[in-house]
């Protein structure tokens, strides 16, 4: 719908713990974002694959193949806060751009500045 009417950008995520906003009906699965990502392109418009919450101990794995599916799936960029799967995402996928989530809590710049230097941060979600 909000390709349709113009938008530039969407984000999304997986229907499970890696995403913030794990809510019914409101996310999708990987074959949806394959698709999704596809018509986006095809409109000139940016996908931005959320992973917005922090691994579980013992279930990193789920987290992982969160961001190699966004890779795979061809996320313009992910939005995370976990600094551990950032620096995961940037040593296994450094083409993917990282978006710093809200729940990554930057709180000033020097935060900020941090993450761009340790991690190549290019946007943060304040």
């Amino acid at each position: 719908m909000a390709l349709q009417h113009g938008a530039d950008a969407v984000y999304l995520g997986l229907r499970d713990a890696t995403n913030a906003r794990n809510f019914g009906g409101l996310n999708f699965s990987e074959d949806d974002i394959r698709t999704g990502v596809a018509e986006a392109h095809a409109r000139g418009a940016e996908v931005l694959f959320a992973i917005n919450t922090f691994a579980q101990m013992g279930h990193v794995e789920q987290w992982h193949h969160a961001v190699d599916a966004a890779a795979a799936l061809g996320a313009d960029a992910v939005i995370m806060a976990d600094p551990g799967l950032i620096a995961y995402a940037a040593k296994r996928h450094p083409s993917l751009r990282i978006h710093l989530s809200v729940q990554g809590s930057a709180t000033h710049a020097d935060a900020i500045e941090l993450m761009r230097e340790q991690f190549g941060i290019r946007r943060v979600v304040l």
